[in-house]
């Protein structure tokens, strides 16, 4: 009896369990809208959590799939949840720009209880707390303020310098990671008002704090897909965004930072002077934002984000560089001319003029942007009638809470938008050139009102960073250099699998030219 009980609720179990696999993922299909093939309990992340594709890459790969060429959407599934990549360019800016009241939350949660950095930090922000959070945080993003931290920035660039001199005539080295040693300097000056002096010392406390943030083992990637595919359970999980260490860490070195500039009462035109200020507005009552947490997460973003996108992009660079030399000596002309135009110091306005230095920079981000891929949230309005639909494609109005992705790398490098976009041509930003190009086909920093807040300060550190590093050096492929860039499987960002090395040779050319 017992036997054919056990019997009945396994078949019935198995039963019910077929069902519910068979009706959950069917919802887009049910709806006529085209999905891609999923797998029970786990949709289409299979890739993404066996760690065998990074999930932005992923989503390219779907994005490209020959049966959704003409399609404006795709339906997919984060686990359980169903999902939507977007691919129609009037969608995405509907997404972007026109309906983004409606989506200006990410679907990635951080737990405020367990991980106050995590939370309160700008990018993962929500509703009400990010619009006013976003408001206040921005005047350290002016052009006026960058203006005044660029000597800041610059004096990093003196030390990486000296770093390469160091290093002697020709040498074989992780271009990532030297570039890596210069942007963590450089965000540590602007955001802390410290001298990490990573440069001279790559084992000292500051680096060794922030490398591991992005540093993609199998649990830090694990806590990564949690935060940004499984929202709810990152409290169940107990996942966190900033480890204990790293966010006791941050917060003696920001409240330290703080305390000094207060006791002694000077600026010093960075990051820590708009804390100061937002510390003194809430003591007066001007707003919410009076715990500490919040000013310490600000900078907690602004070096975690900072370091990494630009250490990257100047990579990237770097590498395409190293393969094409004749683009690499047309950019070295360019920094060389307006070097002896400005006696060896290049002015705030004149690194932001260097016109083929721009487009370098642009045609790098468009092969590889850093964060590959955007992620909504859909808040539907009370009100039907203004409520999303997908018309004049489908007769489908969104649910509410569905996430929806745009997939940047695939945008980036489609055919339909670019000519030969697996080549790097930075021709392609030229001034007449770039106004053939549909805005919602480069969108490496987003677009809109929830756009990346520090793009032209990751800009700018980058410029820099590449100016002291070309002036006196030029770098080209060596033995370790792979043919064509092999990408990072885990994480949620582009990064080399291994680094790239490089072989670098000093260049007399430019010694005469004291960049100080």
């Amino acid at each position: 009896m017992f036997a054919e009980i056990f019997i009945f609720l396994l078949l019935t179990t198995v039963f019910l369990l077929y069902y519910w696999c068979k009706y959950s993922y069917s919802y887009w299909l049910r709806h006529g809208i085209p999905q891609s093939k999923p797998i029970p309990f786990i949709g289409n992340m299979k890739k993404t959590i066996m760690f065998k594709r990074n999930f932005g890459l992923h989503a390219s790969d779907i994005y490209n799939e020959p049966e959704m060429a003409d399609k404006p959407v795709v339906g997919v599934y984060i686990f359980n949840q169903p999902a939507l990549i977007i691919r129609d360019l009037d969608l995405i800016k509907s997404i972007l720009i026109k309906d983004f009241n409606y989506f200006s939350n990410r679907y990635g949660h951080c737990d405020p209880h367990r991980d106050a950095l995590g939370s309160y930090n700008l990018f993962f922000a929500r509703d009400a707390f990010w619009k006013e959070m976003r408001v206040k945080i921005s005047p350290v993003f002016t052009s006026g303020k960058i203006k005044q931290m660029y000597p800041l920035i610059r004096q990093i660039g003196c030390e990486l310098e000296d770093f390469l001199a160091r290093k002697g005539d020709t040498f074989v080295a992780n271009l990532k990671d030297i570039c890596s040693l210069f942007t963590t300097d450089s965000i540590a000056t602007i955001a802390f008002g410290i001298n990490a002096n990573s440069l001279k010392n790559p084992n000292g406390e500051f680096r060794r704090h922030t490398q591991p943030f992005f540093s993609f083992n199998l649990w830090r990637s694990i806590e990564f897909s949690v935060v940004f595919f499984l929202p709810k359970l990152v409290n169940f999980l107990k996942v966190t965004m900033f480890s204990k260490e790293f966010s006791k860490f941050l917060r003696s070195a920001i409240n330290d930072t703080i305390e000094e500039r207060d006791r002694k009462g000077y600026e010093r035109n960075d990051l820590i002077d708009i804390l100061i200020k937002l510390r003194k507005e809430a003591a007066e009552g001007k707003h919410s934002f009076t715990d500490n947490d919040f000013l310490v997460a600000q900078a907690a973003v602004f070096l975690t984000a900072g370091f990494e996108t630009s250490s990257s992009t100047m990579a990237f660079c770097l590498y395409e560089l190293a393969k094409q030399p004749d683009l690499q000596e047309k950019l070295r002309k360019e920094i060389h001319e307006a070097l002896l135009e400005c006696k060896g110091n290049l002015t705030y306005e004149k690194i932001n003029s260097l016109q083929y230095l721009n487009m370098v920079l642009e045609e790098t981000l468009r092969l590889y942007p850093i964060l590959p891929f955007l992620d909504r949230q859909y808040k539907a309005p009370s009100d039907e009638k203004h409520k999303i639909k997908l018309e004049p494609f489908y007769n489908y109005t969104l649910r509410n809470g569905t996430p929806v992705y745009i997939p940047i790398y695939a945008l980036q490098r489609d055919p339909k938008y670019w000519k030969n976009p697996e080549s790097f041509d930075p021709e392609r930003f030229s001034a007449e050139n770039k106004k053939l190009h549909h805005p919602m086909t480069y969108l490496p920093f987003g677009t809109g009102p929830h756009n990346c807040i520090g793009m032209r300060i990751g800009l700018l550190q980058s410029k820099v960073g590449l100016v002291h590093l070309l002036k006196n050096h030029h770098v080209a492929a060596c033995k370790q250099t792979p043919k064509e860039a092999k990408l990072k499987d885990m994480g949620v960002i582009i990064q080399f699998e291994n680094g790239v090395y490089l072989l670098v040779k000093r260049d007399n050319m430019y010694d005469k030219i004291p960049l100080k």
